[in-house]
């Protein structure tokens, strides 16, 4: 696994599939350039922080998996979903 560089906004990923929403955000499935994506979008905690605290923050997370089982397999673990 390995991450990718920080987005600003969800439109500039495309090609999202929703995997799970959760009390300030969601994550998303991605298959993209050769690898497996899982983003995780914590944006809609912006608007509680300020800007200053904003600065720190990577609100979109995007991790790249080499292989589809190995995604399944992070995502089942940290998200406790019967994948």
């Amino acid at each position: 696994m390995s991450a990718q560089n920080a987005y600003r906004s969800m439109t500039e990923l495309p090609d999202l599939t929703l995997f799970k929403r959760f009390e300030g955000g969601a994550v998303y499935t991605q298959d993209h350039k050769g690898k497996y994506n899982v983003v995780i979008d914590e944006s809609s905690i912006a608007d509680l922080l300020s800007p200053e605290d904003l600065d720190d923050v990577e609100l979109i997370k995007v991790l790249a998996f080499d292989t589809e089982q190995a995604r399944l397999a992070y995502l089942a673990k940290r998200f406790d979903n019967n994948v």
